[in-house]
């Protein structure tokens, strides 16, 4: 029998390139919330893939710290 696995959500979001390193720091204590990759270091784009589940307490996170590292979500470039 197969088993169907569930993929992560992938959001985008533009942040203050000086904020990218503090934002991963946070999410690694966050163990298994989501990881962020840097897609554009210049311009602050950065994507996080959330695993099945996780996505509502990531955005309630991101919301808390919105305003602190300037957070914006974006559509998929």
């Amino acid at each position: 029998m197969a088993v169907a696995l569930k993929r992560s959500d992938l959001l985008f979001y533009r942040v203050d390139p000086y904020e990218i390193h503090y934002l991963k720091f946070i999410l690694e204590a966050y163990e298994g919330l989501a990881t962020l990759t840097t897609l554009n270091s210049k311009t602050g784009l950065i994507q996080l893939a959330v695993p099945p589940g996780r996505k509502d307490s990531l955005e309630s996170l991101l919301e808390a710290l919105g305003r602190e590292l300037g957070l914006e979500r974006i559509a998929a470039p």
